[in-house]
């Protein structure tokens, strides 16, 4: 595959990192965007274009021949819905973790995963920035001493 193109179902929050992962000048762009928020999905096309499609049904980007990959970043809880109907779909994905909101869940999706010959990634986006990569250089050189306990305070937007 040359030229990948992606489509992004939940483009607002997590779904603005999709600007890191592509590539418009080389290898894949960003050709498609799926919300339920119309305002979302405005911003989304100014970001990107007047070219890019824009949906509030994210049915209707998967039914796109135009998408190669699909980045699924909508709600955690629609996190298994979105991943089974791309990959059933015959696109390839990316969902941002967590993968589904039950173990059940993450059973289907790997099901629908293997069944569909197609390539699945599950986003851990932050174990790659720098200072995650900094805190735990922190800990592995035992600069802090033993580690025994640990909490961290993360909120993601709705």
């Amino acid at each position: 595959m040359e030229h990948v193109r992606i489509g992004v179902i939940g483009v607002s929050g997590r779904g603005g990192t999709a600007s890191h992962w592509h590539d418009p000048a080389g290898r894949s762009s960003l050709v498609a965007g799926a919300d339920i928020n119309p305002a979302y999905l405005r911003d989304f096309s100014d970001q990107y274009g007047p070219g890019v499609f824009t949906t509030t049904d994210f049915r209707e980007l998967l039914a796109r021949g135009d998408i190669d990959a699909v980045g699924v970043f909508s709600p955690d809880h629609f996190h298994e819905e979105h991943a089974i109907a791309a990959l059933q779909a015959g696109k390839h994905v990316f969902c941002e973790k967590p993968l589904a909101v039950t173990v059940a869940g993450c059973d289907r999706i790997l099901r629908a995963w293997k069944a569909s010959g197609k390539k699945f990634l599950m986003g851990f986006n932050m174990r790659y920035m720098r200072w995650v990569r900094v805190m735990k250089q922190v800990v592995d050189e035992g600069v802090i001493g033993d580690l025994k306990a640990v909490w961290v305070r993360h909120f993601v937007p709705a």
